[in-house]
């Protein structure tokens, strides 16, 4: 994620306003909040006090604020954002907070179509996202049973939900799983997956990165 979104990040100055989304614990506000960003935190109950007290370790509390956040429901545009940041969100967003069954491809239509609305007019939206994966990982999912709680997302599926974009790239990575309790499994699983990430199709790769630029 750093490797591809940080050369983007360096093209923009840092009084750039960033809306970071999902962030429960805080994770990607911390990131952003430590390069100089002033960042709003959010969460659709709220950043829990875990992420507050991340970022006052870190001394970056200043420069971040705190919002109960629903993407999905929102109808509030009047603010705009040059950056938009999440992780792991799409696939999880339902319409009503604790019905399954709205976690809908209209829903994550919805959501995308929010997010450029919240987008200034040079703004770049930035989302990581759970992809099916390769067969051994859809049979890993199907067992444990995971396809039924989140919606694990084709490449081409990204691609369609940000066709309003005026430029789209959706860069992938990772084909065996990588974590592990222990560093050096996790190092070695590492090292795989890059020697596999280039002999195998795009779509074999658990993970997706979109970057997608407003106007461009």
């Amino acid at each position: 994620l750093i490797k591809l979104w940080q050369p983007v990040l360096d093209t923009l100055p840092r009084d750039s306003k960033v809306l970071a989304i999902g962030e429960r614990n805080g994770g990607l506000s911390l990131w952003m909040a430590l390069q100089g960003f002033q960042v709003v935190c959010t969460d659709r109950q709220g950043p829990t006090q875990q992420a507050r007290e991340l970022h006052k370790k870190y001394q970056v509390e200043d420069r971040i604020t705190y919002y109960d956040f629903d993407l999905v429901n929102t109808q509030d545009f009047s603010t705009t954002y040059d950056i938009i940041i999440m992780k792991s969100v799409l696939g999880g967003l339902k319409e009503q907070y604790r019905d399954a069954t709205s976690r809908t491809d209209v829903v994550r239509q919805k959501a995308v179509e929010n997010i450029y609305k919240l987008l200034s007019p040079q703004g770049i939206f930035l989302s990581a996202d759970n992809l099916q994966g390769n067969i051994f990982l859809r049979l890993i999912k199907r067992l444990k049973n995971k396809q039924s709680g989140w919606h694990y997302f084709s490449i081409q599926e990204l691609n369609d939900l940000c066709k309003q974009f005026s430029s789209v790239t959706v860069q992938c990575f990772g084909i065996v799983p990588s974590k592990f309790s222990i560093p050096l499994l996790n190092k070695a699983a590492y090292i795989i997956n890059l020697s596999l990430w280039q002999l195998l199709p795009p779509n074999s790769a658990y993970i997706a990165f979109t970057i997608a630029h407003k106007s461009f």
